[in-house]
């Protein structure tokens, strides 16, 4: 289905539009999940996104729409929408009235991949940079280093735009290096910190070890993550493995490609396999060594800072406490929310 801008004025942002209004706009379709209402009645819940707003729709058995959602809805796609937002008790809604795929020629009129995503704060490409320099830097080991550089390189796209997680934390393109490059600073301070302390911390493979776990412990995601459904979903092998494993065998296969055979090789693999800490939390071995530990400490706590800033955030009241459920999991307080200054117009 195609229609003219100039149909209807203005194309406008999802996250600008107002209740009510009607508007043609450019998202992400990042979910799309088949279900049935109590009485029998299928549907598809499809979520639609830009940078800084989600919207849902249900698209029911017999609408218009339901033979295209169904067979030729893609997440993770670009979509050309005309539709009317609504705010309601369930959250923001679309009732969507014409759609169709982005086309090269919807860039003229606005489109832009970046703005239809949530996106980091930082630019992914001068962290990617600040990351490899950190390498040359503090990684004296020269297989080590041309270990990790390599995989960094190799990837050095992907990784710019792939997110942390699909849901719990860093969720949004350039998020993986956000966090990659938060546990890497945590493992620096904590070294710096200790070392003075502890002998253990004043060896110098134990440090490169450390910084190189910190770097690649999620590389896994490369491979859990589905490029082709925008890194919203996972891939078959994400489902059926995980990237604890897959990063393991990234890491194996490199160094192998690298002719590197070197007997730290199996501390850094047992950094990416126990870096989540449990087999709870889906680690087949619990760290034993001290890179181990620093690693899984420093990834800890940006996953918790992350997830608590993401409870402050909540706006659905303005409670100085926030209830359980939420994303950091119990409640917290966060006194009275500031409030916006009125304008003197």
């Amino acid at each position: 289905m195609t229609w003219k801008i100039s149909e209807m004025a203005n194309v406008k942002q999802l996250s600008e539009l107002q209740h009510g209004q009607s508007a043609d706009f450019f998202a992400q379709l990042c979910k799309k999940v088949p279900g049935t209402t109590r009485q029998g009645r299928p549907f598809f819940a499809v979520e639609f996104r830009d940078n800084r707003r989600n919207a849902s729709s249900a698209i029911w058995e017999g609408s218009s729409h339901e033979l295209a959602c169904r067979d030729e809805w893609k997440v993770g796609h670009f979509y050309k929408i005309r539709g009317t937002f609504q705010e309601t008790a369930y959250g923001a809604k679309i009732e969507i009235l014409r759609i169709r795929v982005v086309e090269e020629a919807d860039t003229e009129s606005g489109f832009d991949p970046l703005l239809c995503q949530p996106t980091a704060e930082n630019d992914s490409s001068e962290m990617f940079d600040y990351l490899l320099d950190l390498v040359d830097r503090e990684i004296t080991t020269p297989e080590l280093r041309t270990l990790v550089t390599t995989i960094f390189e190799q990837n050095r796209q992907r990784l710019e735009s792939l997110p942390g997680a699909i849901h719990h934390h860093h969720a949004y393109a350039g998020g993986y290096l956000e966090h990659v490059y938060s546990v890497t600073r945590n493992v620096l301070y904590l070294i710096d910190t200790y070392r003075g302390q502890h002998a253990s911390l004043r060896d110098p493979l134990t440090q490169q070890l450390a910084i190189a776990g910190a770097l690649l412990h999620d590389i896994g995601k490369l491979h859990e993550l589905d490029a082709d459904a925008g890194n919203t979903a996972y891939t078959t092998a994400g489902e059926l493995v995980g990237h604890i494993a897959l990063g393991r065998d990234i890491v194996r296969d490199t160094a192998k490609e690298l002719a590197i055979d070197a007997p730290w090789l199996v501390r850094l693999e047992h950094l990416i396999v126990s870096h989540q800490g449990t087999p709870e939390h889906g680690s087949p071995k619990q760290p034993m060594t001290w890179e181990a530990n620093l690693v899984y400490w420093a990834d800890q706590l940006d996953g918790n800072i992350f997830r608590l800033a993401k409870t402050f955030q909540q706006t659905e009241t303005n409670e100085p406490v926030v209830a359980s459920p939420n994303p950091f999991g119990r409640r917290v307080f966060r006194g009275e929310l500031a409030m916006e200054p009125e304008s003197s117009a």
